[in-house]
């Protein structure tokens, strides 16, 4: 199947805002949760499970387990990672805890208090310091991932049914007071991120889902529907207008009613949340594949194709953006802190270093390809000494 850069586009834009956001002042404030209650987060589990989908789903009729193979291997590179951003932030810690009392220790709290166990319960993923949450839950997503995807391709339909199903009813257990961690024992350091796994793994599923479907189109290009686009739209426009108080719920049953917190929790997942989520992602995949053809101009056509290709090397990317914020933190408040000019330059100037890891992985995936290409050359080159020598034979 011939790679859609529409998605990466899309993991890449998902990637700029994420990491801006992360940044934290001044830009934080303009763009977190910029379109409702959502943030890039959760565009960026769903796109990932739709790739899981498209990517792994193919070698369903491959021999030897080759299907688990593929995810499971992909589970322990995210797993690397994790531990190398880990291992950063231990760094951080140790490199900084004579500082006592800043303010930004909170962000690795309990590591500052006591490093090695923090690390250690890090290391079996219990331990998920700010910012350290996604990629824990990536592991486990994808450790799970063939089982559904099993079950879409051998029953299509009804297979697709059981999983989103079997998905809901797991993403409704945090929402009745079941699934923290309290029952891990009390050795282990334990720290919970943003995102409740019972309540998320939905988005990754909708997004395998979604990406079976597509793979089952065998290719054909999407065409979205304009009703839909111009629907998700206007959820988007509303949840938004909500969200920033531009819609007063006073006197009003049913603003109120959506404005509960359950219904919006980012930890739990609520429902209108997720709504959220769909309608963004509907109506973006579908200006993207609208677009497709047309002639953009240089400036926008260059911003594409930077965005694609730091989607493309996004696991990079993302542990690096994770460990240089990290090693910035102690320069947004307190003594060392830079001014708002300042902030603003250092945003850009690390917005821009995030092409670096995606640059560095380009790098090492063709030369591994140039590795590989060589050494099937090598096999290929017909042994002279086994031929039959027709001088010999004269």
């Amino acid at each position: 199947m011939k790679r859609d850069l529409s998605l990466d586009i899309l993991r890449g834009l998902m990637l700029i805002i994420m990491a801006a956001d992360h940044f934290g002042e001044p830009v934080f404030q303009h763009i977190y949760e910029f379109a409702g209650y959502i943030s890039a987060a959760e565009g960026f589990v769903f796109l990932s499970g739709l790739l899981v989908a498209l990517v792994y789903g193919r070698y369903y009729h491959a021999h030897h387990w080759q299907l688990e193979q593929k995810i499971w291997h992909r589970a322990g590179v995210i797993y690397f990672y994790h531990l190398v951003v880990l291992l950063g932030v231990f760094i951080f810690t140790t490199l900084t805890k004579i500082y006592t009392g800043a303010y930004w220790h909170s962000f690795a709290e309990a590591m500052q208090a006591n490093p090695i166990p923090a690390l250690l319960s890090g290391i079996v993923l219990v331990y998920q310091p700010s910012m350290l949450d996604i990629l824990p839950m990536y592991v486990v997503l994808m450790l799970l991932a063939p089982i559904s995807l099993r079950l879409m391709q051998r029953y299509k339909t009804t297979g697709m049914t059981i999983v989103l199903a079997t998905s809901l009813m797991i993403w409704a257990l945090p929402h009745i007071g079941i699934g923290n961690l309290a029952w891990l024992p009390k050795a282990l350091t334990v720290q919970e991120g943003a995102f409740n796994w019972l309540a998320w793994q939905l988005i990754f599923v909708s997004g395998m889902v979604i990406g079976f479907i597509r793979l089952e189109r065998k290719g054909k290009p999407w065409q979205p529907k304009i009703s839909l686009m111009l629907l998700s739209l206007l959820v988007i426009s509303f949840l938004y207008l909500q969200r920033h108080g531009y819609i007063h719920a006073e006197g009003y049953i049913v603003l109120q009613w959506l404005q509960t917190y359950s219904h919006i929790a980012r930890d739990n997942l609520g429902w209108l949340r997720l709504v959220n989520v769909l309608a963004m992602i509907y109506f973006i995949s579908g200006f993207i594949a609208l677009t497709r053809d047309w002639q953009w101009v240089k400036p926008l056509q260059k911003f594409k194709q930077w965005l694609a290709f730091l989607g493309q090397h996004s696991l990079q990317v993302f542990a690096y953006h994770l460990v240089v914020l990290y090693f910035y933190i102690p320069f947004r408040w307190g003594a060392w802190a830079i001014t708002d000019p300042q902030k603003w330059f250092a945003l850009v100037l690390f917005l821009v270093s995030l092409t670096l890891p995606a640059w560095l992985h380009a790098r090492y995936q063709a030369q591994q390809k140039a590795k590989r290409t060589q050494a099937k050359a090598i096999t290929l080159i017909p042994n002279i000494s086994a031929m039959p020598c027709a001088a010999a034979g004269a």
